[in-house]
This record gives C-alpha cells, structure tokens and sequence, in this order.
C-alpha cells in the first residue's frame, strides 16, 4: 500500500506541475494578444508582419 501512495504522490505533484505549466502558458497567450492587439490598434501589425513573409512562404514551400 505505501508504494501505490508513493506514486499516487507523484502523480499528484506532477498533476500540480503542469496545472502551474498551463497557467503560465495562458498567461504568456494572453500577454501576445495584448501586445497584438495594441500593435493592431497603432496600424503597425500589418508592417510588422510583412517582413516574415518571405520566411513564411519559404519555410511553407519546404514542408509540401
């Protein structure tokens, strides 16, 4: 039985780990939306994108 508790510990704080992982990763999409939205709000996200373009299609292209 105390094996079996062990792992059901472990489980536990892993379970705890990625809950603490998920929240960070919420918090960091909800920091790139902002910063989107606030580059959309001054007109610059259309040029800012423009300069990955070619990347984008390049790298696009590689993976068909």
């Amino acid at each position: 039985m105390k094996g079996n508790q062990h792992v059901s510990y472990q489980l536990s704080a892993i379970s705890y780990q990625l809950s603490a992982i998920s929240y960070q990763l919420s918090a960091i999409s909800y920091q790139l939306s902002a910063i989107s939205y606030q580059l959309s709000a001054k007109g610059l996200w259309p040029r800012y994108t423009e300069q990955f373009l070619p990347i984008a299609y390049a790298t696009n292209g590689a993976f068909e």
